[in-house]
């Protein structure tokens, strides 16, 4: 799967003004959401040996250089701190593009069996943090997935044992990621089949007409590609 993505920062000030003006261009009322992402830095590379039925498992269809992965939950989901945990791995965007940011993603609920690997002491992840976003909020347009959100950090030390099985932060106890508390905004799209150029182009042409559709109220930008590397920095490389 591809996501073709335009970002943007909403201070706290007009978040409001944001959210409603949303409602009108969409036609509809923003679904809350409360995420919980987990991330883990990649230890080491499926082995070459391991069997045909799990490489087509996708913790374990990797590229050939370690990366960060995460671990996603909505914690606004009836079962709560019981919801699935999601697991999404992100390519570095494609070189070349100048109008938005497209890059490959790779995004499923994991098995309990998969999500052995990324607790303490396997040898395939290590925790580096976690944050939550609240508030957040999310609209469908069309294609358009938006999503207005506040980047929360969490007290040091949280999750240090296993974060798996430690209870979800206390929002009190969080701190904006950005000092000021502005709002992180983000309008995507996702395709499927990312070497078809028609549905690349489509979902492209309606990308760009929400950014002209939104002009002077948001104003959708194209963050430099290499900010968005999930890659793990080797000394040297």
């Amino acid at each position: 799967m591809h996501e073709l993505a335009l970002y943007s920062q909403i201070p706290t000030t007009r978040h409001t003004q944001v959210l409603q003006i949303l409602s009108g261009v969409t036609a509809s009322q923003p679904t809350e959401t409360l995420e919980q992402t987990l991330i883990y830095q990649q230890l080491r590379l499926p082995d070459s040996g391991t069997s045909k039925k799990a490489q087509n498992r996708v913790v374990t269809a990797q590229p050939l250089r370690l990366t960060y992965h995460k671990l996603v939950r909505d914690l606004k989901e009836p079962s709560g701190d019981k919801t699935p945990w999601t697991f999404r791995s992100e390519d570095v965007p494609s070189p070349g593009v100048q109008n938005l940011i497209m890059r490959s993603v790779i995004e499923t609920f994991i098995t309990e069996a998969d999500l052995e690997r990324f607790r303490q002491g396997q040898v395939w992840y290590k925790y580096i943090n976690q944050f939550l976003t609240h508030p957040s909020h999310r609209f469908i347009h069309g294609n358009i997935i938006i999503r207005i959100s506040r980047l929360l950090s969490v007290p040091e030390g949280t999750g240090a044992l296993e974060p798996l099985d430690a209870p979800v932060p206390a929002l009190e106890d969080c701190k904006p990621v950005d000092p000021s508390g502005s709002f992180m905004f983000e309008a995507v799209v996702r395709v499927e089949d990312g070497g078809n150029s028609k549905l690349v182009e489509l979902a492209t042409k309606e990308l760009l007409a929400f950014k002209k559709t939104v002009e002077g109220v948001v104003d959708l930008r194209v963050p430099e590609r290499l900010s968005l590397d999930s890659r793990v920095k080797v000394k040297g490389t």
